[in-house]
């Protein structure tokens, strides 16, 4: 499979801002953080109609608290149990942060009516598989259990999250069923980040050192190998690259998403036609020129909206209060 062309291949809209973004610079870990911290947008101020709190969920069986943002409606006292989407951020599984989601999650709150609890999870390589899934599953325990208090509805939860965090998202199904725990009401995998084994023609087929705006193969094997830790090049749990596994049985319903210009596109593809195999309701979106990222509120391009829509289409399905029998 040839380079991806992005003149040729990417949305116009996209490649209209190309020439903002910052070269990337992939030298390590450190470089990669700060192209990434620079060229990131100033928090979203926040918006009257949401409450954000951020608190701290108590960590449990030696585990440390874990952070997180809780995102509802500013009303929602009146309205009874939300709806609720616990959110894992991106960023490779060595960056990201709770602030850069603050105008997407807000966003969400007000279209669809919900909370959302964002989780401030632990990063590689300070902390390599399973730091991250363990606090995702301490932060989804606690919603699950104590969701009276919460004030969100235990029957309408889903896990989402964007690439790697859309990873853990993965993961943590596979671990709930693994442990014999209820699975959410839905997993929301926006091109998720899922195999570290470079098998695709999609992850081959990047340039190095990548196009603008588009993941490297250097930052893809850097990310994956400060992840998994002593595990790299061994044996790779499921749960720490959730398309290794064998067995997708028992999990939840899935919507997956991603761009035919994303590296990820194969495993996503081959993921989603695995889970649909295996018995799991799978709704697979495949957008033609949207890149790696290209998920956003607001949305900068046609197909890029139509991702959002789409996402919120699912979420609403779950979310709809359940009608009397």
């Amino acid at each position: 499979m040839p380079a991806i062309d992005v003149t040729a291949r990417v949305e116009p809209g996209t490649l209209e801002i190309f020439p903002l973004l910052p070269r990337w610079d992939f030298t390590s870990i450190d470089t990669i953080r700060a192209t990434y911290a620079a060229a990131g947008a100033p928090p979203a101020p926040p918006d009257p109609r949401v409450r954000r709190t951020d608190e701290v969920v108590a960590g449990t069986d030696g585990r440390p608290d874990v952070r997180v943002r809780w995102y509802r409606p500013a009303d929602a006292d009146a309205d009874g149990p939300l709806p609720c989407l616990v959110w894992l951020h991106g960023g490779g599984y060595i960056m990201g942060t709770l602030d850069e989601n603050d105008g997407r999650l807000d966003r969400m709150v007000v279209e669809l009516g919900c909370a959302v609890v964002s989780v401030d999870w632990r990063l590689a390589p300070e902390h390599p598989y399973p730091a991250g899934l363990d606090d995702a599953e301490t932060v989804w325990t606690r919603v699950a259990e104590d969701a009276a208090a919460l004030g969100v509805d235990p029957a309408r939860l889903v896990v989402g999250g964007a690439s790697a965090g859309a990873g853990l998202a993965a993961a943590l199904c596979l671990r709930l069923r693994d442990l014999g725990r209820p699975q959410p009401a839905l997993q929301l995998l926006v091109y998720p980040m899922l195999d570290d084994r470079e098998v695709t023609a999609s992850i081959r087929a990047i340039e190095e050192p990548g196009h603008p705006g588009l993941w490297s193969i250097r930052a893809q094997r850097l990310a994956w190998a400060a992840y998994l830790g002593p595990l790299a090049g061994g044996d790779v749990p499921p749960t720490a690259a959730p398309a290794r596994a064998q067995d997708l049985t028992g999990l939840a319903p899935a919507f997956l998403g991603v761009g035919d210009v994303d590296a990820y596109l194969d495993e996503n593809v081959d993921y989603a036609v695995r889970l649909s195999g295996a018995g799991v309701p799978t709704e697979l979106h495949v957008y033609p020129g949207v890149i790696h990222g290209g998920f956003g509120a607001p949305p900068r391009t046609p197909r890029t909206a139509q991702f959002l829509r789409d996402i919120y289409e699912a979420l609403r399905a779950v979310f709809a209060p359940p009608t009397a029998g």
